[in-house]
């Protein structure tokens, strides 16, 4: 799950693991820009 509130983005989800959350992280700042 993520949410975004302004310009800060929170992710959870402990199940995904570092690298899966470090993919999430890259998307989303790829989408943002």
């Amino acid at each position: 799950m993520s949410v975004t509130t302004g310009r800060n983005v929170v992710v959870v989800g402990t199940q995904w693991g570092d690298e899966g959350k470090g993919k999430l992280v890259d998307w989303l700042t790829e989408s943002a820009q």
